[in-house]
């Protein structure tokens, strides 16, 4: 099966999980297709990548002829890329638009090659994007009826789809997934009395840093022999909010951020610390996670539990008593009293914790065996289309 995956960008580091998915399809040729690619971010000599000819000059301080070549080059990519991709790529049997907006970008270029077209959504496309931009509301019900499949992270994403007028029959579960057999697991010490918190993620609203915070300094006032270490970049300009809520002799003792880490050495990283924190909400403009941050899988592969939030896909990522604890969004004291519960929590209670969490991961979300359902579903759409079934 030839296939063309759609992008806005390839690829960001924390869109890691969508290379490792479309890795693992079996018996398919790849061609991957972006307007702009982020240079040596995860290549894979299996894939054909169809880059423009003419690229846009990346410098601090553009002149006058560079915003101007550039422009040219936005201009150019805008009216002749998808006839430059069906050119290099044709004939395909399928093709794949990450993201919504991509989906709407490439709808046309689907009709041209005569092919099925599958949406995935994954986050801010969910519910932020018709939110804040009116005009995508619109763009969603021409998307609905146009596309052939749309595929979500989990049940949650399927029924903000299905509210927002998308056919159930055109609406699919592909669950992402994270690759086992390349995550060690750590048999982590743990006594009662101690506890050392990790959350990573992007300093966003919907990302719950601020209910991470007040929690553990809610618990931190029982509970001493704590640390919480917070590693994420801060693009919106959020750290100085969040560092208002921590006193001063906290910030330098207790609380740690981090603006980034190596991601080839992520699972070393993760190996120092006890406890994984994320409890993500909506935000107030109606970002949310739509499904659940994969870096959840990242951690209970490697045999570290989570206390996190109810918010959307999460509690099928996390497994509520069982290889973590969950708390209702945005309630800081209830996940207070989680984390007070893993900090009193002797090592044979913590190891059936980590065991069971590294076992939910390699039975549910081993991107692998992922990858072959993604492809399943691939062929099922194709035998229809094709009039196969």
């Amino acid at each position: 099966m030839r296939v063309l995956q759609n992008f806005h960008t390839y690829l960001k580091t924390t869109e890691n999980w969508s290379f490792n998915l479309i890795s693992g399809l079996p018996d398919v040729t790849l061609f991957v297709a972006s307007k702009q690619f982020e240079k040596c971010n995860f290549y894979n000599p299996r894939f054909t990548y169809i880059e423009f000819p003419l690229r846009k000059i990346e410098t601090l301080k553009p002149t006058y002829a560079v915003r101007l070549y550039n422009n040219m080059v936005r201009t150019m990519l805008r009216h002749l890329y998808p006839a430059y991709v069906k050119r290099m790529c044709a004939p395909v049997d399928l093709m794949h638009s990450h993201f919504s907006f991509v989906g709407w970008e490439y709808r046309n270029l689907a009709r041209t090659l005569k092919v099925p077209h599958i949406v995935s959504f994954y986050g801010f496309d969910y519910e932020w994007l018709p939110h804040n931009e009116p005009v995508w509301a619109q763009r969603y019900k021409q998307l609905f009826n146009d596309a052939d499949l749309f595929l979500c992270e989990g049940e949650h994403g399927a029924t903000i789809l299905r509210n927002a007028g998308c056919p159930h029959t055109k609406i699919k579960v592909a669950r992402l997934g994270v690759n086992c057999a390349q995550i060690p697991y750590v048999e982590r010490q743990k006594k009662a009395g101690e506890l050392k918190l990790l959350q990573i993620a992007s300093l966003t609203p919907k990302k719950g840093h601020r209910y991470s915070i007040l929690a553990f300094l809610s618990a931190l006032e029982k509970y001493p022999e704590m640390s919480l270490t917070i590693v994420g970049g801060d693009s919106e300009g959020l750290k100085a909010g969040l560092v208002q809520l921590i006193p001063p002799d906290l910030l330098a003792t207790k609380i740690h951020f981090i603006d980034r880490i190596d991601f080839s050495k992520l699972y070393e990283f993760m190996s120092d610390f006890q406890l994984f924190i994320h409890p993500s909400c909506y935000s107030d403009d109606r970002d949310c996670e739509g499904g659940a941050p994969v870096v959840l899988l990242d951690a209970q592969a490697t045999g570290m539990p989570v206390v996190a939030s109810t918010h959307c896909d999460i509690p099928s990522v996390v497994c509520n008593g069982t290889t973590g604890l969950l708390a209702p969004e945005k309630d800081s004291e209830a996940l207070s009293s989680l984390i007070a519960t893993f900090y009193d929590m002797d090592q044979v209670e913590y190891t059936r914790f980590a065991r069971a969490a590294r076992q939910h991961v390699e039975q549910d979300y081993d991107v692998n065996a992922n990858a072959v359902a993604l492809r399943t579903i691939y062929q099922q759409l194709v035998d229809e289309y094709t009039g196969n079934t």
